[in-house]
């Protein structure tokens, strides 16, 4: 009887520990640019074959040895390694890596490795990467084939000649056309604040811009503009330089006697040589 009292005794505190040594890990996860749920996530206990995946409601739990290590993986963003516990919240950053594999065209999106036409795609990113004042500036150098002229070389003109491929016409006009979250954009290009833009993606060739017929014969430009995310922020960004002059300032008279006889010899000058009067002429 002392023996079965001792079996049973070792065997329940060997099961208690087999247990206490077990967690619950639960949690949710979220999109880190606007908070909501991520459907479908891949939650997985490393070293292991033990996972889950999250709800419709982002939620998952799993139970794990305590101190385990779960991978927190999803389509599309950057996977997590973080240390198990309960009631975690995991917010998942975009893979810009995968992102740059999905661009903007006529008909919605598409991946770049499907797409037939010529294309090309200028993210927020690249764009900040500019010190410019504006987007038409920002696109010079950016895109193939995107030729910009500038009509004026005022600071801040923006008044450019945008030409994709070359002229596409003599008669009509030579100028592509904007399309800014899918409506026409009759405006110059340089009056969208480039802050507020995600994408720009240049359509150059007649099959990837099929779909606007007569009026992108010279290229189309695709705008796409950043959208809520969430709570608000505030985002302060300032730019500031300087300049100065190579050349300085031309040495001038301060001396009125100086002056006087300056310009008395201009206008000896101008008769002497330039009319062909004798010097007792252009002394009068």
């Amino acid at each position: 009887m002392k023996r079965r009292l001792i079996m049973f005794f070792a065997g329940f505190f060997l099961c208690l520990g087999t247990a206490l040594a077990q967690t619950e890990i639960s949690g949710t996860v979220v999109s880190s640019e606007d908070g909501q749920p991520v459907i479908g996530a891949s939650i997985l206990v490393v070293g292991t074959q033990n996972g889950t995946a999250t709800d419709i409601d982002g939620h998952f739990s799993l139970s794990a040895k305590s101190g385990s290590k779960i991978t927190v993986s999803y389509i599309g963003m950057k996977t997590q390694t973080l240390t198990g516990k309960a009631k975690m919240k995991i917010a998942l950053d975009p893979d810009g890596k995968v992102m740059d594999e999905v661009m903007v065209v006529a008909f919605g999106t598409q991946s770049k490795a499907s797409f037939a036409g010529s294309a090309a795609v200028v993210n927020s990113g690249d764009l900040k990467k500019k010190i410019t004042t504006n987007v038409a500036d920002a696109l010079v150098g950016s895109v193939p084939g995107l030729q910009m002229t500038g009509s004026s070389g005022a600071p801040g003109a923006d008044n450019a000649n945008i030409h994709i491929r070359g002229i596409a016409s003599l008669y009509a006009s030579t100028t592509p056309l904007i399309i800014v979250d899918g409506a026409p954009y009759p405006a110059s290009l340089s009056n969208i604040p480039q802050d507020d833009i995600e994408s720009v993606t240049v359509l150059k060739d007649a099959s990837s811009a099929a779909l606007y017929g007569a009026r992108g014969a010279a290229g189309v430009i695709l705008i796409t503009t950043k959208k809520g995310k969430g709570k608000a922020t505030i985002n302060v960004e300032s730019k500031w330089g300087v300049t100065s002059r190579s050349i300085q300032d031309y040495d001038v008279f301060t001396d009125p006697g100086e002056y006087m006889e300056a310009y008395y010899k201009q206008f000896y000058n101008y008769a002497f040589y330039k009319k062909g009067m004798t010097r007792e002429q252009a002394n009068q």
